[in-house]
């Protein structure tokens, strides 16, 4: 076959192996397939099934906010996935089974009011004179609590910087 053929027919069927992209509003989102329905802004058909993650399993899983403006990218003429979000409206790493991640200031504040607290109460039980009685004469009884103070924590004690989050600000 010639190269002038072989070009030829390659531009009558040329199949998507470059991938293409297009600009999408999403209409919907289905979590139990974890795909997405998008209508393209081009007024081009919609696009059904795209997924919002490689693998169905556990994962990285970006979910987008309904209304929002994602680009979707083709794997194929029938195969597509989100690759950048406008707005997300949750993110889950590994799975479903999850705890939200720690507001790190908040926490921060609630441990420092914690210790402050155990501290203030450790002085005060320390500062108080304690008497028993042991048949007839009172004797003073050291305090029993230790006098170690507990320091407040710093953020940068508990803060894991590999993962970030925002307030949605």
């Amino acid at each position: 076959m010639s190269k002038e053929l072989r070009d030829a027919l390659k531009t009558l069927i040329k199949p998507n192996n470059d991938g293409y992209s297009k600009v999408c509003t999403v209409d919907s989102v289905d979590l139990v397939n974890r795909t997405c329905y998008c209508i393209p802004i081009n007024e081009d058909a919609d696009i059904t099934e795209v997924r919002l993650m490689a693998n169905i399993d556990n994962g990285f899983l970006l979910i987008p906010e309904v209304n929002s403006i994602v680009v979707v990218s083709f794997l194929s003429d029938s195969s597509a996935y989100v690759s950048l979000v406008s707005q997300v409206s949750e993110v889950q790493l590994n799975g479903t089974n999850y705890d939200g991640l720690v507001r790190v200031i908040e926490l921060t504040e609630k441990l420092n009011n914690l210790e402050n607290l155990v501290n203030s109460l450790v002085l005060k039980y320390n500062a108080h004179t304690h008497i028993a009685s042991s048949f007839g004469s009172p004797t003073t009884v050291p305090p029993v609590l230790e006098t170690t103070v507990l320091t407040p924590t710093t953020q940068t004690e508990i803060e894991n910087l590999t993962v970030k989050q925002g307030n949605g600000g």
